[in-house]
Protein backbone atom coordinates (compact mmCIF):
# COMPACT_ATOMS: atom_id res chain seq x y z
CA UNK A 1 0.00 0.00 0.00
CA UNK A 2 1.18 3.19 0.84
CA UNK A 3 0.85 6.76 -1.05
CA UNK A 4 1.04 9.99 0.08
CA UNK A 5 0.03 11.99 3.27
CA UNK A 6 -2.48 13.99 2.16
CA UNK A 7 -3.81 17.18 4.83
CA UNK A 8 -7.03 15.52 5.72
CA UNK A 9 -6.06 12.07 6.23
CA UNK A 10 -3.51 10.19 8.44
CA UNK A 11 -1.50 6.65 6.63
CA UNK A 12 -0.84 3.89 8.31
CA UNK A 13 3.17 2.86 9.39
CA UNK A 14 5.57 0.09 8.78
CA UNK A 15 4.65 -3.05 8.16
CA UNK A 16 0.98 -2.28 7.92
CA UNK A 17 0.84 -0.75 4.90
CA UNK A 18 1.06 -4.03 2.96
CA UNK A 19 -1.57 -6.66 3.19
CA UNK A 20 -1.84 -8.66 5.91
CA UNK A 21 -2.98 -12.31 6.42
CA UNK A 22 -6.04 -12.39 8.81
CA UNK A 23 -6.80 -16.11 10.24
CA UNK A 24 -10.44 -16.78 10.58
CA UNK A 25 -12.89 -19.62 11.75
CA UNK A 26 -11.21 -23.00 11.13
CA UNK A 27 -8.71 -23.14 8.30
CA UNK A 28 -10.00 -19.95 6.44
CA UNK A 29 -7.07 -17.69 5.17
CA UNK A 30 -7.01 -14.75 3.39
CA UNK A 31 -5.80 -11.42 2.66
CA UNK A 32 -7.57 -8.37 4.00
CA UNK A 33 -6.33 -5.10 3.09
CA UNK A 34 -6.38 -2.26 5.46
CA UNK A 35 -7.04 1.11 5.08
CA UNK A 36 -4.24 3.69 4.20
CA UNK A 37 -5.83 6.05 6.14
CA UNK A 38 -9.13 8.03 7.18
CA UNK A 39 -10.47 11.34 6.46
CA UNK A 40 -13.28 13.36 8.16
CA UNK A 41 -16.49 14.32 6.73
CA UNK A 42 -17.10 17.59 7.16
CA UNK A 43 -20.98 18.73 7.87
CA UNK A 44 -21.51 15.52 9.48
CA UNK A 45 -24.28 14.66 10.53
CA UNK A 46 -26.91 17.32 9.73
CA UNK A 47 -29.58 18.09 12.25
CA UNK A 48 -32.81 20.03 11.93
CA UNK A 49 -33.24 23.35 12.30
CA UNK A 50 -33.69 24.09 16.12
CA UNK A 51 -32.19 21.02 17.10
CA UNK A 52 -28.36 20.78 18.56
CA UNK A 53 -25.74 18.05 19.76
CA UNK A 54 -25.72 17.46 23.36
CA UNK A 55 -22.96 15.82 25.06
CA UNK A 56 -22.74 12.62 22.37
CA UNK A 57 -21.90 9.66 25.09
CA UNK A 58 -22.75 6.95 23.29
CA UNK A 59 -22.69 5.70 19.16
CA UNK A 60 -23.74 2.54 17.77
CA UNK A 61 -24.57 1.08 14.12
CA UNK A 62 -27.39 -1.00 13.98
CA UNK A 63 -28.14 -3.94 11.39
CA UNK A 64 -29.58 -1.30 8.53
CA UNK A 65 -26.11 0.68 8.76
CA UNK A 66 -27.83 3.79 10.50
CA UNK A 67 -25.79 5.36 12.89
CA UNK A 68 -27.40 5.74 16.68
CA UNK A 69 -26.50 8.31 18.79
CA UNK A 70 -27.25 8.42 22.66
CA UNK A 71 -26.83 11.98 23.90
CA UNK A 72 -27.30 14.51 26.69
CA UNK A 73 -29.17 17.50 25.33
CA UNK A 74 -29.29 20.35 27.76
CA UNK A 75 -26.92 18.44 30.36
CA UNK A 76 -23.70 17.58 31.25
CA UNK A 77 -22.33 14.21 33.39
CA UNK A 78 -24.36 15.53 36.39
CA UNK A 79 -24.83 12.42 38.40
CA UNK A 80 -26.98 14.15 40.84
CA UNK A 81 -29.30 15.47 38.15
CA UNK A 82 -33.03 15.20 39.18
CA UNK A 83 -35.26 15.86 36.03
CA UNK A 84 -35.91 13.91 33.15
CA UNK A 85 -34.35 15.16 30.26
CA UNK A 86 -37.28 16.53 28.24
CA UNK A 87 -35.58 16.43 24.51
CA UNK A 88 -35.28 12.78 22.70
CA UNK A 89 -32.03 10.94 23.66
CA UNK A 90 -32.00 8.52 21.00
CA UNK A 91 -30.92 9.80 17.51
CA UNK A 92 -30.96 7.63 14.09
CA UNK A 93 -29.00 9.23 11.74
CA UNK A 94 -28.19 8.23 7.94
CA UNK A 95 -24.62 7.14 7.27
CA UNK A 96 -24.32 8.75 4.44
CA UNK A 97 -26.76 11.86 4.15
CA UNK A 98 -25.91 12.65 7.96
CA UNK A 99 -29.98 13.72 8.07
CA UNK A 100 -32.13 12.71 11.30
CA UNK A 101 -34.06 9.77 10.37
CA UNK A 102 -35.57 9.07 13.78
CA UNK A 103 -35.74 10.07 17.55
CA UNK A 104 -37.17 9.05 20.59
CA UNK A 105 -36.15 9.17 24.75
CA UNK A 106 -37.98 12.51 25.25
CA UNK A 107 -39.04 12.18 29.00
CA UNK A 108 -36.88 9.07 30.05
CA UNK A 109 -33.05 9.60 30.81
CA UNK A 110 -31.19 11.83 33.42
CA UNK A 111 -27.43 10.93 32.34
CA UNK A 112 -27.13 9.12 28.85
CA UNK A 113 -24.06 6.61 28.63
CA UNK A 114 -23.92 3.83 26.73
CA UNK A 115 -25.43 2.13 23.55
CA UNK A 116 -25.33 -1.22 21.63
CA UNK A 117 -27.57 -2.97 19.17
CA UNK A 118 -28.35 -6.43 18.97
CA UNK A 119 -28.84 -8.43 16.05
CA UNK A 120 -32.54 -7.98 16.15
CA UNK A 121 -32.03 -4.18 16.11
CA UNK A 122 -33.17 -3.91 19.57
CA UNK A 123 -31.13 -1.04 21.61
CA UNK A 124 -29.19 -1.34 24.91
CA UNK A 125 -28.85 1.69 26.98
CA UNK A 126 -27.17 2.63 30.16
CA UNK A 127 -28.04 5.72 32.08
CA UNK A 128 -25.30 6.31 34.86
CA UNK A 129 -27.64 8.60 36.89
CA UNK A 130 -30.94 6.87 36.85
CA UNK A 131 -28.48 3.50 37.60
CA UNK A 132 -29.90 1.00 34.84
CA UNK A 133 -29.73 -0.83 31.73
CA UNK A 134 -32.50 -0.90 29.49
CA UNK A 135 -33.67 -2.77 26.46
CA UNK A 136 -35.51 -0.72 24.05
CA UNK A 137 -37.21 -1.94 20.49
CA UNK A 138 -35.37 -0.22 18.14
CA UNK A 139 -38.70 2.50 17.63
CA UNK A 140 -38.14 2.97 21.95
CA UNK A 141 -40.60 0.86 23.24
CA UNK A 142 -39.07 -0.45 26.86
CA UNK A 143 -38.52 -3.75 26.46
CA UNK A 144 -37.30 -4.45 29.95
CA UNK A 145 -34.67 -2.78 32.73
CA UNK A 146 -32.27 -4.28 35.02
CA UNK A 147 -31.25 -1.78 38.03
CA UNK A 148 -33.17 0.06 40.62
CA UNK A 149 -34.12 3.59 39.49
CA UNK A 150 -31.78 5.71 41.25
CA UNK A 151 -30.26 3.82 43.84
CA UNK A 152 -26.51 2.51 43.31
CA UNK A 153 -25.60 -0.29 44.93
CA UNK A 154 -23.16 -3.61 44.11
CA UNK A 155 -25.24 -6.83 43.89
CA UNK A 156 -26.90 -8.91 41.41
CA UNK A 157 -30.06 -6.59 40.93
CA UNK A 158 -27.98 -3.20 41.00
CA UNK A 159 -25.78 -0.83 39.15
CA UNK A 160 -23.99 2.36 39.87
CA UNK A 161 -23.11 4.03 37.13
CA UNK A 162 -22.67 1.63 34.71
CA UNK A 163 -20.88 2.75 31.25
CA UNK A 164 -21.38 0.10 28.67
CA UNK A 165 -23.34 -3.03 27.28
CA UNK A 166 -21.87 -5.93 24.68
CA UNK A 167 -24.82 -8.35 23.35
CA UNK A 168 -24.29 -12.07 22.66
CA UNK A 169 -26.04 -13.63 19.22
CA UNK A 170 -28.00 -15.97 22.01
CA UNK A 171 -29.01 -11.81 23.53
CA UNK A 172 -26.87 -12.65 26.92
CA UNK A 173 -25.23 -9.89 27.69
CA UNK A 174 -22.58 -7.99 29.67
CA UNK A 175 -22.46 -4.95 31.18
CA UNK A 176 -19.28 -3.10 32.37
CA UNK A 177 -20.24 -1.02 35.70
CA UNK A 178 -18.81 1.41 36.10
CA UNK A 179 -17.50 4.48 37.55
CA UNK A 180 -18.46 3.47 41.14
CA UNK A 181 -18.09 -0.14 41.29
CA UNK A 182 -15.39 -2.31 39.22
CA UNK A 183 -16.61 -5.21 37.46
CA UNK A 184 -18.31 -6.98 34.61
CA UNK A 185 -21.49 -8.67 35.05
CA UNK A 186 -23.21 -11.04 32.92
CA UNK A 187 -27.11 -11.81 32.28
CA UNK A 188 -29.38 -14.31 30.48
CA UNK A 189 -31.44 -12.82 27.85
CA UNK A 190 -34.45 -11.68 29.97
CA UNK A 191 -32.11 -9.96 32.30
CA UNK A 192 -31.22 -11.99 34.90
CA UNK A 193 -27.74 -11.71 36.79
CA UNK A 194 -25.17 -14.82 35.68
CA UNK A 195 -22.04 -14.26 36.92
CA UNK A 196 -19.57 -11.18 37.75
CA UNK A 197 -15.83 -10.55 37.78
CA UNK A 198 -13.67 -8.05 38.70
CA UNK A 199 -12.89 -5.45 42.14
CA UNK A 200 -11.12 -2.00 42.60
CA UNK A 201 -7.76 -2.10 41.54
CA UNK A 202 -5.08 -2.02 38.80
CA UNK A 203 -4.24 -5.83 39.04
CA UNK A 204 -4.87 -8.82 36.59
CA UNK A 205 -8.77 -8.68 36.26
CA UNK A 206 -9.57 -5.69 38.48
CA UNK A 207 -10.57 -2.43 37.19
CA UNK A 208 -10.72 1.61 38.06
CA UNK A 209 -13.55 2.28 35.79
CA UNK A 210 -14.57 -0.26 33.02
CA UNK A 211 -16.18 1.82 30.43
CA UNK A 212 -16.31 -0.01 27.33
CA UNK A 213 -16.97 -3.48 26.05
CA UNK A 214 -16.67 -5.73 23.05
CA UNK A 215 -15.89 -9.11 21.85
CA UNK A 216 -13.00 -10.45 20.38
CA UNK A 217 -13.95 -11.14 16.34
CA UNK A 218 -14.84 -15.03 15.92
CA UNK A 219 -14.65 -15.94 19.21
CA UNK A 220 -16.28 -15.47 22.76
CA UNK A 221 -13.37 -13.34 24.10
CA UNK A 222 -14.23 -9.99 25.82
CA UNK A 223 -12.15 -6.87 25.79
CA UNK A 224 -12.68 -4.21 28.56
CA UNK A 225 -11.25 -0.64 28.34
CA UNK A 226 -10.49 -0.71 31.94
CA UNK A 227 -10.16 3.64 31.62
CA UNK A 228 -8.84 4.96 34.53
CA UNK A 229 -5.82 2.26 34.26
CA UNK A 230 -4.74 3.61 31.11
CA UNK A 231 -5.32 -0.14 29.18
CA UNK A 232 -7.42 -2.90 27.53
CA UNK A 233 -7.82 -6.25 29.45
CA UNK A 234 -8.64 -9.37 27.67
CA UNK A 235 -10.57 -12.00 29.25
CA UNK A 236 -12.62 -14.72 27.98
CA UNK A 237 -15.97 -15.67 28.49
CA UNK A 238 -16.65 -16.39 31.97
CA UNK A 239 -14.19 -13.66 33.35
CA UNK A 240 -10.27 -15.37 33.43
CA UNK A 241 -7.92 -12.97 32.33
CA UNK A 242 -5.74 -13.65 29.04
CA UNK A 243 -3.82 -10.67 28.37
CA UNK A 244 -3.26 -6.44 28.23
CA UNK A 245 -2.70 -3.68 26.37
CA UNK A 246 -1.23 -0.55 27.70
CA UNK A 247 0.91 1.21 24.57
CA UNK A 248 3.73 2.38 24.65
CA UNK A 249 5.27 4.00 27.79
CA UNK A 250 5.09 8.10 27.43
CA UNK A 251 4.17 7.95 23.44
CA UNK A 252 1.76 10.73 22.88
CA UNK A 253 -1.30 8.08 21.60
CA UNK A 254 -0.80 6.24 25.41
CA UNK A 255 -3.66 7.55 28.14
CA UNK A 256 -6.76 6.46 29.40
CA UNK A 257 -8.96 4.07 27.27
CA UNK A 258 -12.39 5.21 27.27
CA UNK A 259 -13.67 2.65 24.49
CA UNK A 260 -12.74 -0.28 21.86
CA UNK A 261 -14.95 -1.61 19.18
CA UNK A 262 -14.19 -4.19 16.61
CA UNK A 263 -14.55 -4.79 12.95
CA UNK A 264 -15.26 -8.19 10.95
CA UNK A 265 -12.01 -8.27 10.31
CA UNK A 266 -10.96 -8.28 13.41
CA UNK A 267 -9.50 -4.47 14.23
CA UNK A 268 -9.47 -2.58 17.18
CA UNK A 269 -10.42 0.88 17.50
CA UNK A 270 -9.24 2.38 21.14
CA UNK A 271 -10.88 5.66 22.09
CA UNK A 272 -7.78 7.27 24.10
CA UNK A 273 -8.00 10.48 26.06
CA UNK A 274 -5.43 11.17 28.41
CA UNK A 275 -7.03 14.22 30.15
CA UNK A 276 -10.27 16.32 28.69
CA UNK A 277 -9.09 18.75 26.18
CA UNK A 278 -5.43 17.28 26.05
CA UNK A 279 -5.60 17.26 21.77
CA UNK A 280 -1.92 15.90 21.59
CA UNK A 281 -2.99 13.08 23.85
CA UNK A 282 -6.48 12.11 22.16
CA UNK A 283 -7.61 10.07 19.34
CA UNK A 284 -8.37 7.33 17.94
CA UNK A 285 -6.19 4.14 17.62
CA UNK A 286 -6.53 1.03 15.14
CA UNK A 287 -4.93 -2.06 16.04
CA UNK A 288 -4.56 -5.04 14.16
CA UNK A 289 -5.08 -8.94 15.49
CA UNK A 290 -1.49 -8.52 17.55
CA UNK A 291 -2.80 -5.19 19.33
CA UNK A 292 -0.24 -3.91 17.17
CA UNK A 293 -0.99 0.21 16.58
CA UNK A 294 -1.95 0.45 12.32
CA UNK A 295 -3.26 3.30 12.27
CA UNK A 296 -3.33 7.03 14.78
CA UNK A 297 -5.68 9.41 13.99
CA UNK A 298 -5.46 12.96 16.01
CA UNK A 299 -2.96 13.52 18.68
CA UNK A 300 -2.06 16.71 17.45
CA UNK A 301 -1.27 15.51 14.05
CA UNK A 302 -1.03 18.28 11.40
CA UNK A 303 -4.29 17.46 8.94
CA UNK A 304 -5.85 15.49 11.29
CA UNK A 305 -9.02 16.14 13.15
CA UNK A 306 -8.63 18.09 16.46
CA UNK A 307 -10.05 15.64 19.11
CA UNK A 308 -10.75 16.80 22.96
CA UNK A 309 -13.28 14.24 24.39
CA UNK A 310 -13.19 11.38 23.12
CA UNK A 311 -15.79 8.79 24.80
CA UNK A 312 -17.05 6.02 22.45
CA UNK A 313 -16.80 4.50 18.98
CA UNK A 314 -18.65 2.40 16.62
CA UNK A 315 -17.52 1.23 13.14
CA UNK A 316 -19.87 1.60 10.10
CA UNK A 317 -20.18 -1.51 7.27
CA UNK A 318 -17.95 0.41 5.19
CA UNK A 319 -15.39 0.57 7.60
CA UNK A 320 -16.00 4.87 8.55
CA UNK A 321 -15.27 5.05 12.23
CA UNK A 322 -17.98 7.21 14.57
CA UNK A 323 -16.50 9.21 17.22
CA UNK A 324 -18.35 10.51 19.90
CA UNK A 325 -17.22 12.82 22.03
CA UNK A 326 -18.91 14.55 25.12
CA UNK A 327 -17.50 17.83 26.31
CA UNK A 328 -17.40 19.09 21.98
CA UNK A 329 -21.12 17.63 21.80
CA UNK A 330 -20.21 16.15 18.68
CA UNK A 331 -19.85 12.89 16.65
CA UNK A 332 -17.20 13.04 13.69
CA UNK A 333 -16.85 10.60 11.01
CA UNK A 334 -14.08 9.17 9.65
CA UNK A 335 -14.76 7.91 6.08
CA UNK A 336 -11.34 5.16 5.21
CA UNK A 337 -9.72 6.60 2.19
Amino acid sequence: MGGMRSPTSLLLTGAAAVAMIVTGVGARHEAAAVATGYQEVKGWPTLPAGMQMGEAAGVAVDVNGHVMVFHRPGRGFDTAATELLKDPAVLEIDPQLGRLLNSWGANTFLVPHGITIDQANNVFLTDVALQQVFKFSHDGKLLFSVGEPRVGKWDATHFNQPTDIAIRVDGSFYVSDGYVNSRVATFDSHGKWLREWGKKGAGHGEFSNPHGLTFVTGNTDVIVADRENSRLQLFDRNGAFKREWTGTKDAATTGRVFSVATDADGFLYVGIRRADYDTAHTGVLKLDRDWKIVAAIGFDKPGDPVFNAVHDLAVGRDGSIYVAETRTKRVVKLRPR
